[in-house]
């Protein structure tokens, strides 16, 4: 009877786990296997000028061992941002998970532009020589962080390479998760 109520137990917890994360998928093309056009991943475009240095590199990297790519942003002396092209709709309270896989040099971020106005939350990463797995999770504030006095209701997917960081980004996906 006792391993019966706790099996019970275990089992609701893992279905409604399932059912707290579950969210709505962004299409962000974050596994870049659709190529570059512009110099830039499909989907995907710089945030010029304010966050860009003519000194950048973006490429595609093949991953050993497989058919996919790997986005590799270097950036030598300003922090370099890319974001996906498209704004989701969002309310206060929503979280947008973020997750990639990255590896490289210095170090990065994953994050979200907020709309109206130019706000932008995002987790800071250290790369290293391996692939690591990176999560960041951001939950979306009533007004905008820049203007304090706009309600946020939409985001935009970026990636961040910090100053004196070379980054490779793969298997990027993210998600807004309703509370």
């Amino acid at each position: 009877m006792k391993k019966t109520r706790i099996l019970t137990l275990l089992v609701a917890m893992f279905s409604l786990s399932g059912f707290l994360s579950a969210g709505e998928v962004l299409d962000i093309k974050g596994s870049f296997d659709a190529g570059l056009t512009g110099g830039f991943p499909v989907g995907w475009l710089p945030n010029k000028p304010s966050w860009w240095d003519d000194a950048a590199t973006v490429g595609l990297n093949p991953i050993d061992g497989t058919e996919k790519q790997a986005l590799q942003v270097t950036s030598p002396n300003q922090g370099i941002h890319l974001f996906y092209a498209k704004k989701w709709p969002v309310v206060p309270g929503n979280r947008c998970v973020i997750r990639a896989m990255v590896k490289g040099t210095g170090s990065g971020q994953l994050g979200v532009y907020t709309y109206p106005g130019s706000g932008m939350f995002a987790k800071t990463f250290q790369a290293t020589e391996e692939w690591t797995a990176f999560v960041a999770e951001m939950t979306i504030p009533k007004l905008n962080p820049v203007t304090g006095d706009e309600e946020i209701n939409a985001i935009c997917v970026a990636l961040v390479t910090n100053p004196n960081s070379s980054v490779e980004f793969r298997e990027v996906t993210a998600e807004i998760v309703k509370p």
